[in-house]
């Protein structure tokens, strides 16, 4: 058996949930690359990919059919004048069924200011009694607003129709109220106000800078609400009303997002609400009266409260939790149900990296030869096993130790800190951001080791050329993907300038690629995927929010293949080249190769160095290759008049970075 001196963990701090205490980060310089793939005991261990699970259990349902849903909800009001009725048949407006329904025309219709002649502003809302919920939640239905006049409305016709979650359920919520709670959004129908699209914090309507919005707007105006709600499908562009629309409020670790139409409109990171009802409701904010009054009214159908259910028990996860049990147990504290989630060898809380987190959990797990895991935790035995019995001898004892030390976390990505968010949260956090703050947030978590366990790996491309008349053959290595943070079941790919991917490559001891990296990277790519573009004509391209619609977009195209292999066709690369020297403060731009591995981006240098939109990537290149057997810096390689032809088709390159 190896000495404990040849098998060095980099820096073990102690602590690990349900195992132990809290882990810190290690501190010390990077260590070198090393890849993922390890043997042990002559056993090639790879890294299992933990999938994020989609399945939803209801906790609440009303397609307001049966005719009792009246006696189902309480309604708070502002000053009284409102209708409210439960088993409204919209076809006698004409109004089709609503996407979710079965062919019936039965819905919540509600109405304020029209029950009077005097003009005044009212509100009503409206909350399933006695339900509340808590936790990782979405709250979805079918929304119809209609208005009086045409296109763009008429006289008093510009009301909102309004929804959210975690309330009181004691009081009603409108813009006027400075005691309205939870989290809650408005919308209007035709686009009459200079703020049509509204997230609120309780009373408070928040500011482009505290929530993000994805128009960058609240004014239906914005080129984002034109092309999500255009002309003639809609009656006024830009505005959702005199349509059906479907309605999503999701809330997931504290990000709170809403969609209309699956598009995200505005997104929040918000942890001091969790948990309340959910409410409905409509207001007008103007004292005016529409004419006609009776064409202003709002429909609501197919209401419905889900949560995650990841083992399909028909129970919540977050029940699951609190339960506990063989069932509910969470032994490495992630949050996830243990049942849920793939464990790779040596990785306890599944966080992509082996680090003293790990080996603290392994500590409490050990038992012994023959012996049975005995941790604090007896429902965390299956755990233990399935994290560090690497020998397969059905304990956890000095063999499996001497195993676990060659899968420590030694690559250029530091163990990934305890707490740091997983990627829509950081995504939600940043959104609101200056470009600066934002750029710093990156480089703050992507040098700290928060990167998903599926990047830390780095891929081997192989190239050849003859030079001076010999055949040359040469290896560099590539990240899979490109630079993404959080963790496998949520992470986020992230552009960025080169005044921050520079330094970030700078300290994880690794380049940015050539042209010709890009070309020789996506040839060799195990999975190939169609560009995705997003009209600039449609939307702010610098946003965060469309940085994370282009990754869902790249995640729903990539749907059933495995995070890891190396992918390409999905953003455009940020690469170095020798026009540099004559173009400074410029980034260089290349790629994004269709499926016949044509790159729609020519080499371009046109934009300045401080830009970077939803289409750039990030994919990182170690600063040491091997040419003809020989570790050999890439730089010296790139700047050899021979042997640049390895890595360059632009001549040398003396100068490999920004």
């Amino acid at each position: 058996m190896p000495p404990a001196a040849s098998r060095r963990f980099p820096r073990f701090v102690e602590g690990c949930p349900r195992f132990g205490g809290d882990v810190s980060r290690p501190v010390g310089g990077v260590p070198r690359f090393v890849g993922v793939l390890r043997f042990v005991g002559g056993v090639l261990l790879a890294w299992a990919l933990v999938a994020p699970a989609h399945a939803q259990v209801t906790l609440f349902a009303d397609d307001f059919d049966t005719g009792g849903s009246a006696a189902e909800w309480t309604l708070f009001s502002h000053a009284g004048d409102y209708t409210a009725d439960f088993a409204f048949d919209y076809s006698t407006r004409g109004i089709p069924p609503a996407p979710h329904s079965m062919g019936t025309t039965v819905g919540l219709r509600a109405a304020v200011n029209n029950n009077d002649a005097v003009p005044a502003t009212d509100a009503v809302s409206a909350f399933p009694t006695g339900q509340t919920f808590a936790g990782d939640i979405t709250l979805r239905f079918d929304l119809w607003l209609n208005y009086n006049g045409g296109a763009g409305g008429g006289t008093g016709s510009t009301e909102f129709a309004t929804a959210g979650l975690n309330h009181s359920a004691t009081r009603v919520n409108w813009a006027g109220s400075p005691s309205s709670d939870g989290f809650w959004f408005a919308v209007s129908g035709e686009g009459g106000d200079t703020d049509d699209y509204r997230a609120y914090r309780g009373g408070a309507l928040l500011p482009l800078t505290e929530s993000a919005y994805a128009a960058a707007s609240r004014n239906h105006t914005a080129a984002f609400y034109q092309a999500l709600f255009p002309s003639p499908t809609y009656e006024t562009q830009g505005a959702p009303g005199k349509h059906w629309v479907e309605v999503e409020i999701r809330q997931r670790k504290g990000v709170i997002e809403w969609r209309l139409n699956g598009m995200l409109v505005a997104i929040r990171l918000d942890t001091s609400l969790d948990q309340g009802a959910i409410m409905l409701g409509y207001m007008d904010t103007f004292t005016s009266i529409a004419n006609p009054a009776a064409d202003n009214f709002v429909l609501f159908d197919n209401v419905r409260v889900t949560a995650p259910d990841c083992d399909g028990n028909g129970i919540a996860d977050r029940q699951d939790l609190i339960d506990g049990a063989a069932s509910g147990a969470d032994c490495n504290g992630n949050g996830l149900l243990d049942v849920c989630e793939t464990v790779a060898a040596g990785d306890a809380d599944a966080d992509g990296d082996v680090d003293a987190a790990d080996l603290s959990a392994f500590a409490a797990c050990m038992a012994g030869p023959g012996a049975a895991p005995e941790p604090p935790d007896s429902a965390c035995v299956a755990a233990c096993l399935a994290a560090f019995d690497l020998a397969a001898g059905g304990d956890v004892d000095l063999e499996d130790f001497w195993a676990l030390q060659p899968l420590a976390t030694v690559g250029p990505f530091p163990p990934r800190a305890a707490g740091a968010p997983a990627g829509s949260p950081f995504l939600a956090e940043v959104a609101p951001l200056a470009r600066t703050a934002r750029e710093a947030r990156v480089v703050e978590e992507v040098t700290g080791g928060n990167v998903p366990g599926f990047i830390r790996g780095f891929a081997p491309i192989n190239v050849s050329a003859n030079i001076g008349g010999a055949p040359t053959s040469a290896t560099y290595y590539v990240t899979p993907d490109y630079v993404c943070i959080g963790v496998d079941a949520d992470f986020v790919r992230m552009p960025m300038t080169p005044l921050i991917a520079q330094p970030i490559a700078d300290a994880l001891g690794c380049l940015l690629p050539t042209r010709k990296m890009v070309n020789d990277t996506w040839a060799q790519a195990a999975i190939k995927l169609a560009p995705a573009p997003i009209s600039p004509t449609t939307v702010d391209i610098t946003l965060a929010t469309t940085f994370f619609r282009h990754h869902e977009m790249i995640e729903a195209q990539r749907a059933g293949q495995a995070l890891g292999p190396l992918i390409g066709g999905i953003k455009k690369d940020v690469v170095i080249t020798p026009l540099l020297a004559s173009n400074p403060n410029r980034v260089a731009i290349y790629g994004w190769h269709q499926l016949n591995g044509v790159p729609i981006q020519p080499l371009y240098l046109g934009h300045v160095d401080f830009y970077a939109d939803y289409s750039h990537g990030i994919r990182l290149v170690r600063d040491r290759m091997r040419v003809n057997g020989v570790e050999t810096p890439v730089a010296q390689v790139l700047d050899d008049p021979d042997l640049h032809v390895l890595l360059s088709d632009e001549g040398v390159v003396p100068n490999p970075r920004y």
